[in-house]
C-alpha cells in the first residue's frame, strides 16, 4: 500500500468517526465515495430502462410484422367482396321479373265444359278461355265484364265446337290476359296468328 492510499483510508476513517460523533462535517473523500455510489446506481437504472425500452421495441416490431397483410397478396384477394342475403334476394327477384313468361300451348275444347273464370283476374296472368264466335269474333264475356275486339279477328276454318269440329257453337280455345284496368288480350296458339287486343265496354249487341 502506498502513502496516497494510506492517507485516503485514514481520511475516510476520520470522516466516519466524525459522522459517528456528529461533531464534524462530512469530509470530501466521503462525499466523493457517496457520489460515486450514486453514479453507479444511476448507470445501473439507466441500463435497466434502456433494456426495457429495447425489449418493448422488439416486441412491437414482431407484432407488427405478424399482423401486417402479406404484401405479395394481390389487392383483389385482400378485399374480397361479399354479397349480402338481401342483395342476392333482390338479384333473384329481378331475374324472375325479367324472365320471359312460359310459352302458351295449344288448347283443345274440354267436353266437360268451359274453364272456370276468375272473379278478380290478376294482371298479366293468362287464363284458359273458350271464345264463342258463332256471331263472329267481336265480343267476349270474361270475368263478369264485356270485352270488345279492337280490330278484325281472322278466324281459321275447322274451328272446334263442344261436340267436335265445326259443331255448334263454334269456339276458339285460347287464353285471356288482363293487361290493364280496361284492356286485355286473347291468344290462341294453333288457331290465331296474332293476339287479339280487347277493351272493356259497357254493352254489346244481342248476337255477339
Amino acid at each position: 500500500m502506498n502513502d496516497f492510499e494510506g492517507r485516503e483510508q485514514e481520511e475516510l476513517r476520520s470522516g466516519l468517526r466524525g459522522l459517528a460523533d456528529q461533531q464534524v462535517p462530512v469530509p470530501a473523500p466521503v462525499r466523493e465515495v457517496v457520489e460515486r455510489g450514486r453514479r453507479r446506481r444511476r448507470v445501473r437504472v439507466a441500463g435497466a430502462v434502456t433494456a426495457v425500452v429495447a425489449c418493448a421495441v422488439v416486441v412491437g416490431v414482431l407484432s407488427g410484422s405478424r399482423s401486417a397483410p402479406d404484401e405479395r397478396r394481390p389487392a383483389s384477394a385482400a378485399a374480397e367482396p361479399t354479397v349480402s342475403a338481401t342483395a342476392s334476394a333482390s338479384a333473384s327477384a329481378s331475374a324472375s321479373a325479367s324472365a320471359p313468361a312460359a310459352a302458351l300451348v295449344r288448347r283443345e275444347v274440354d267436353p266437360a265444359g268451359p274453364p272456370a273464370q276468375p272473379g278478380s283476374p290478376v294482371l298479366g296472368q293468362a287464363y284458359p278461355f273458350d271464345w264463342g264466335v258463332h256471331c263472329g269474333a267481336r265480343y267476349l264475356w270474361f270475368s263478369g265484364r264485356i270485352w270488345q275486339a279492337q280490330g278484325e279477328v281472322s278466324l281459321p276454318p275447322g274451328l272446334p265446337g263442344v261436340h267436335g269440329p265445326n259443331s255448334a257453337p263454334l269456339v276458339v280455345p285460347g287464353y285471356v290476359t288482363v293487361t290493364g284496368a280496361d284492356t286485355a288480350r286473347f291468344e290462341a296458339p294453333g288457331y290465331l296468328r296474332e293476339p287479339a287486343a280487347l277493351r272493356a265496354v259497357a254493352d254489346a249487341p244481342l248476337c255477339a
